[in-house]
């Protein structure tokens, strides 16, 4: 396995590095991982990158795993574009001021890339809200080159905040960043009042509006009561790509549906049922994966590779 650390621009200009691994023999093939929320850009997480990539480069698929722009919790990243003034060549970025849908911009910018290096045939994968981003980015782009997706640990935020905040505190902080944003402060940081500081205010709205596009798993919703009027999982539900979705026994993140099992229960309720979706439930684990980071490579690699049904 040969590793090289790369960089790219997305598709509005923004340089974003990332590690790119293949396989001694030359391939086609290539899987595109995406990180979750903050300090989980795969920089910072080499174990369970490494372990993905040897798994994957020995049935000959090359992986390119990078921090997006939501990586850490905030970020000034570079525009590449000497069209404009120095001083507007910055943008803010991370978790507390990234938007899910500019993930289009991100993810098309490693399909230029990908495409550069001649890869053909492509996969794309997800952790967390990486998980959350496959589903939008389908749903926004659905002529992409994917052919397969896998969706680990895929959370229901809004829900999760709900439970978390409160009813009252929860509406209310919702219409203060909405509020923000429309008086043309998007990058506003919450109060502490609110519950979600240090999120800017265009980020807390994107995270917990139950019509906004972040509301891919709305877990909650089906198991408790509605909180808006979108469509339920009409992202997730949109998939017509073979997918495989993967959780840990404990995962956290779907506590709203009440345990793991309740929340694949629901998914497969809602799929498309004209798609090939395969679920996996990797025993005595959480969220993270910790301790089956092994477990988890292993089984997006046979998959990936056709090895397993």
């Amino acid at each position: 396995m040969k590793t090289e650390l790369i960089s790219f621009l997305s598709t509005d200009k923004l340089e974003l590095p990332g590690l790119l691994y293949t396989p001694q023999k030359p391939t086609k093939k290539v899987a595109v991982w995406l990180h979750g929320m903050g300090d989980s850009g795969v920089i910072y997480n080499p174990l369970r990158i490494n372990l993905l990539a040897r798994e994957l480069t020995a049935r000959g698929i090359a992986l390119l795993a990078f921090n997006n722009r939501g990586a850490h919790n905030k970020k000034r990243l570079k525009i590449r574009d000497d069209s404009l003034p120095k001083e507007e060549r910055c943008y803010q970025a991370g978790t507390h001021h990234e938007l899910i849908a500019d993930c289009l911009h991100d993810i098309d910018g490693a399909v230029l890339f990908l495409a550069d290096r001649g890869y053909e045939e492509l996969y794309l994968a997800g952790h967390s809200s990486g998980a959350n981003k496959i589903c939008v980015y389908d749903f926004l782009s659905r002529d992409n080159p994917f052919s397969k997706y896998v969706l680990a640990g895929a959370g229901d935020d809004c829900g999760l905040w709900y439970m978390g905040l409160g009813d009252a505190r929860f509406w209310k902080t919702l219409s203060l960043a909405k509020q923000h944003v429309a008086d043309g402060k998007p990058h506003r940081t919450m109060p502490k009042y609110s519950g979600m500081s240090p999120f800017s205010a265009q980020s807390a709205a994107d995270l917990i509006d139950p019509d906004g596009p972040y509301n891919t798993f709305p877990f909650f919703e089906v198991a408790h009561k509605r909180l808006g009027h979108k469509e339920l999982f009409q992202e997730f539900g949109g998939i017509t790509k073979p997918t495989l979705v993967l959780y840990g026994e404990y995962d956290e993140a779907a506590a709203s549906a009440g345990s793991v099992a309740d929340a694949v229960r629901i998914l497969k309720k809602h799929a498309n049922h004209h798609t090939t979706i395969d679920y996996e439930i990797i025993a005595d684990t959480n969220h993270t994966f910790d301790e089956k980071e092994a477990d988890l490579a292993h089984i997006i690699a046979t998959w990936l590779a056709g090895d397993i049904a």
